[in-house]
């Protein structure tokens, strides 16, 4: 049984990596101008960390796909 008290972490040098992919991005520049970033968060909800668009724009459901794919390789990329 997984106790709800552990913790996630997540070196900040990844993070850093991530973010600079995103931010390089030009399909997701077109998406939310540049710097890309300045349009994201990090949120944290119980053992999990997410990054997702800051709600500053409302993205159809092509740029919310584009996103999540630009996200998930530079993830992958960094993680793995």
């Amino acid at each position: 049984m997984t106790s709800s008290k552990e913790r996630v972490a997540i070196r900040l040098d990844v993070i850093a990596d991530i973010i600079k992919y995103l931010n390089e991005d030009e399909g997701l520049q077109e998406i939310f101008s540049r710097p890309v970033s300045k349009s994201l968060i990090i949120v944290a909800d119980n053992n999990d960390l997410r990054i997702e668009d800051g709600g500053g724009k409302e993205l159809t459901e092509r740029e919310s796909e584009k996103f999540l794919e630009v996200l998930n390789k530079a993830v992958k990329r960094y993680t793995t």
